[in-house]
């Protein structure tokens, strides 16, 4: 009887591990097993690093309480508008900040004849329920303002005051998804994305909605709804900007520090589009991302980010509604990794978030002075519209440049005819007296 061996050698077992059907069981296995952990991120609640202490943070209550608070105090610039609500009912709290007193008169010089205008910039915050930090640095951004407003004559706060009063017209929505925030704080589940239905706000506007960048199951942190503007958490930007013609909106987000712009979904990267007034945006994004320290990343979002995003406000904004500026911004957050949770991702602990908000506040003041810049070329020019002269048009002017100076050097050593100004006689008069007399 013969006895066969079933010993293993280390030859035999590389030649197995390295059979290309079994790594394709193995890495198809992998796949099935992992890729589902890495979805619906927001549907259980994980065991957190820390959690927000509410003598620091906001809850929805104080976030109600403070605007109502603000708005009270300053009733002269500060005007607040509870009538957008959720689909539970709860407001969306939208402020508008401008100097409806006329006690502020325009600081910056402008022609004769020229009317002074605003820039009208809309900022959303709150989209996204578990993102504290963006909620906190509008709080942040209103103190500094509103501080202003009592500080004494000649100071650094009444001059930072005056000239946003003089030359912005800001229009703030305070938390767009309070159902979505109100569920996070009673369920104590800090991964939870979307609203109360798990709706993710920003894969729900009509702009490429549906697409693969976003997700038609309800236990996704990316599901986008059954239709485009099923949550009617959107009509408050909506109705906004069909109202008020902004010059610039801005969807304020934490987990990173990155600035998109238009457009960030998977048909426009497919075609590579761009937004019309992409010289402008990649120069506010630019600016922005040089105030802060470290810098932010900066660029269209399909390019800057590893994977598209269907049916975002921004996108909306710049697609749709054709706004001069539209930028989503992430304003916090060191990306996600293994050792990441869910608050400490996207929010920074107790102790730091008063360092984290100061660090943030050059965005705002930069975001605020180039718009002014911005829109007092636009009055200055004749059309309402200054274009930037294209860099073909350039090389086609160098070309000719080129051309013309080929052209003269050359000119003496063509032959006459085809000279612009052929060689000619010149006969004076004393010959001319000459010949006729001969």
């Amino acid at each position: 009887m013969t006895v066969h061996s079933c010993s293993c050698t280390p030859q035999r077992l590389g030649r197995t591990l390295c059979n290309p059907l079994l790594l394709l069981y193995i890495s198809l296995l992998f796949l099935l097993t992992w890729l589902p952990w890495t979805q619906g991120r927001d549907v259980k609640p994980v065991k957190e690093k820390y959690l927000p202490d509410y003598t620091v943070y906001h809850n929805l209550t104080q976030v109600g309480a403070h605007m109502q608070e603000l708005a009270q105090k300053f009733p002269a610039y500060l005007r607040l508008d509870t009538n957008y609500r959720s689909r539970n009912g709860r407001p969306q709290y939208v402020l508008r900040v401008s100097n409806f007193s006329g006690s502020y008169s325009i600081q910056h010089s402008t022609e004769v004849g020229l009317t002074p205008v605003k820039a009208r910039v809309l900022l959303a915050y709150g989209e996204h329920a578990r993102e504290f930090f963006p909620v906190e640095s509008m709080f942040h951004l209103l103190l500094n303002l509103t501080g202003g407003l009592t500080a004494p004559e000649g100071s650094h706060s009444k001059a930072y005051t005056s000239e946003i009063l003089s030359k912005i017209d800001l229009f703030i929505v305070a938390i767009v998804n309070p159902d979505g925030r109100q569920h996070v704080e009673r369920t104590k589940n800090y991964c939870w994305r979307g609203t109360s239905t798990g709706v993710d706000l920003n894969r729900n506007f009509d702009w490429q909605f549906g697409g693969p960048g976003s997700s038609g199951d309800p236990e996704d942190e990316e599901y986008r709804g059954a239709a485009a503007f099923s949550e009617p958490e959107c009509f408050v930007l909506t109705d906004l900007v069909t109202k008020f013609q902004f010059d610039a909106f801005l969807s304020l987000h934490s987990g990173t520090r990155d600035i998109y712009l238009p457009f960030s979904d998977s048909q426009s990267k497919h075609e590579q589009r761009k937004p019309k007034n992409l010289a402008d945006q990649m120069r506010l994004a630019k600016l922005l991302s040089d105030a802060m320290v470290p810098e932010f990343q900066h660029g269209i979002g399909y390019k800057l980010n590893q994977y598209t995003a269907d049916g975002t406000s921004f996108d909306y904004m710049a697609g749709v509604k054709e706004l001069p500026f539209s930028l989503a911004v992430e304003m916090w957050g060191d990306r996600d990794s293994p050792s990441k949770r869910c608050f400490d991702l996207f929010n920074p602990p107790n102790k730091d978030l008063q360092t984290a908000l100061d660090e943030v506040q050059p965005l705002y003041e930069t975001l605020f002075s180039y718009l002014s810049y911005w829109k007092e070329r636009q009055a200055r020019s004749p059309f309402g519209v200054i274009e930037e002269p294209s860099m073909s048009f350039m090389y086609f002017c160098l070309a000719m440049t080129v051309l013309f100076v080929v052209f003269v050097c050359m000119h003496h050593h063509l032959p006459s005819s085809l000279r612009a100004f052929p060689k000619r006689r010149v006969i004076s008069i004393n010959r001319l007296w000459m010949m006729w007399r001969d």
